[in-house]
């Protein structure tokens, strides 16, 4: 009967053990100057061991770029112990820990599958079996090959980071928040998209809200009282735009959280409320939140840069291709 597995803290030690898993991966790692990169980066972060006997045979390193997210640095396992469930308790005991310490979910770094290598192709079903799902593909500066960043809402610490969640409105200086706080993770929003927000807000057109989750922005809505879509225009319908949640707090209820908000606020003024989605594969998840929360089209069919198509009429798919739906609020 072969020795259970034990998963302990080690510190210093996860230099050499980095090292040594390197070295008897070298399909997995083969670019010298990265593999010294990590043995060293691994001293400053959290490490977990895995031992089964006398061998230490698995090393996972994760930290915490942001207060609630915490992030897998490194992970590896000695060859011959691949496949004995060993990457799964590694990874337990780093959600566990995780958990713990604040992080409503945890990302990971690996190569795409676009790349078509045969054993990263493993590594990414791996964290996609643990229930990591792809957000997006990035080619890191030095990198001849793109890499997929993955996350997974850590579901232990969803009801506490909600019981921090606050809803409120935007104000003027929240503008330079928003701005930095999406320039952090390569998310161009011009500065002057919420200077423009401020001003009709102020003229009673916008109504914008931000979610904050202990003082860190986590995503914001706006409600448009005068939509450019005629249809919604000429009914006087309040328009859900550019709803926007940051990737560390996504699938952790807070775009529902900012929608109710929205929705509860038109309810106020107006029976209906409304809203376009997009109609590539980028908008399904979107498309199926709104279905759920009971919005319908309004039956005039897709438009293109707000104008009605024709039948048979061609047009480019992007996000100016949009279906529109209503949902009713109020009495």
């Amino acid at each position: 009967m072969n020795p259970p597995v034990e998963i302990v803290v080690i510190s210093q030690e996860a230099s050499a053990l980095c090292r040594k898993i390197t070295a008897d991966l070298p399909e997995y790692f083969g670019i010298p100057e990265a593999n010294e990169h990590y043995a060293i980066g691994v001293l400053s972060r959290v490490n977990f061991a895995a031992k089964i006997g006398n061998d230490v045979v698995g090393l996972i390193s994760i930290d915490f770029p942001y207060p609630h997210n915490a992030n897998i640095y490194w992970m590896g396992i000695l060859k011959r112990y691949h496949r004995q469930g060993v990457g799964k308790m590694l990874l337990s005991q780093a959600l566990e820990y995780a958990s713990t310490h604040g992080a409503a979910t945890i990302t990971v770094e690996t190569l795409a599958p676009a790349e078509c290598d045969e054993n990263y192709l493993k590594t990414y079903q791996f964290y996609y079996n643990n229930g990591f799902q792809p957000l997006f593909n990035l080619k890191p500066s030095g990198y001849e090959w793109n890499m997929v960043y993955m996350c997974r809402p850590n579901l232990a610490t969803h009801l506490s980071l909600n019981h921090n969640l606050n809803i409120r409105d935007f104000h003027e200086t929240d503008i330079d928040l928003l701005v930095s706080s999406f320039a952090r993770h390569q998310w161009d929003k011009p500065k002057a998209t919420f200077e423009a927000y401020f001003q009709e807000q102020q003229a009673g057109q916008r109504q914008v809200w931000l979610a904050l989750v202990k003082d860190e922005l986590a995503g914001y809505v706006t409600l448009n009282w005068q939509s450019s879509y005629g249809p919604f225009a000429a009914q006087k319908i309040p328009e859900i735009m550019d709803l926007n949640v940051l990737p560390p707090f996504r699938k952790l209820g807070i775009g529902t959280a900012l929608i109710d908000r929205a929705e509860q606020y038109a309810a106020k003024i107006s029976p209906l409320i409304g809203i376009g989605v997009g109609l590539y594969d980028g908008y399904g998840d979107a498309q199926k939140l709104y279905v759920q929360r009971g919005y319908i089209p309004d039956g005039s069919g897709p438009t293109y840069q707000y104008v009605k198509l024709d039948y048979s009429q061609s047009v480019l798919v992007d996000d100016d291709l949009v279906m529109w739906f209503t949902k009713r609020v109020g009495s």
